[in-house]
């Protein structure tokens, strides 16, 4: 069957190179940035270059550590097309691991996360095109995204180290993570016995 994607599409499955895993993390860190600023509130204070730099290197330097340097890409060399597949492990208690199966797609026209549901791609489409654009999504999906499982696993184990009876509100806007979202997760988890 890969042969077949090989001749047709020139296919090719691989590692990811120093420089690919680089541009994933930078573009992943910068979400993280944007996903932060989404929840301060109005008016939303200046931000200093300064400050959005030493946030992106900090979660690059976070991130590299959760993926590592093991990013695999399933490239479409004939339409310009790549998908990344990588996972975010961490130890979350003792003898107790998480482990995220994390995908984003590179166009020509730049990156962006794919769901767990995204299955069908239309190459040909997507060749001059960003891939999220073309999407319309209604209503909640019934799984969390990654980013907010990993935000929401995180927050949990910030108050476990921390201190139990902190006001959630405060906590949730320190790490730039809704209240609603965090609690929606943490129901998602439990009911998975997680």
């Amino acid at each position: 069957m890969i042969n077949d994607l090989k001749d047709k599409y020139d296919f090719e499955l691989r590692l990811a190179t120093k420089k690919e895993v680089d541009t994933l993390v930078y573009f992943i860190a910068e979400k993280k940035w944007e996903d932060s600023r989404k929840y301060i509130k109005s008016p939303k204070p200046k931000v200093i270059i300064v400050e959005k730099d030493d946030f992106i290197s900090k979660e690059r330097t976070r991130i590299l550590e959760l993926i590592g340097s093991k990013v695999l890409v399933q490239d479409y060399k004939k339409y310009n097309v790549s998908i990344f597949v990588y996972n975010y492990i961490r130890e979350y208690d003792e003898d107790i691991i998480s482990s995220l199966t994390s995908r984003v797609i590179s166009t020509k026209k730049g990156m962006e996360f794919l769901e767990n549901e995204d299955v069908l791609f239309n190459l040909r489409e997507l060749k001059n095109s960003v891939y999220y654009k073309k999407k319309v999504k209604s209503g909640r999906r019934n799984r969390p995204s990654e980013e907010s499982i990993q935000k929401t696993l995180e927050i949990k184990k910030y108050i476990e180290i921390t201190n139990p009876e902190m006001n959630i509100d405060k906590i949730c806007h320190e790490f730039g993570f809704s209240k609603t979202s965090y609690y929606r997760v943490i129901k998602w988890l439990e009911v998975r016995n997680m």
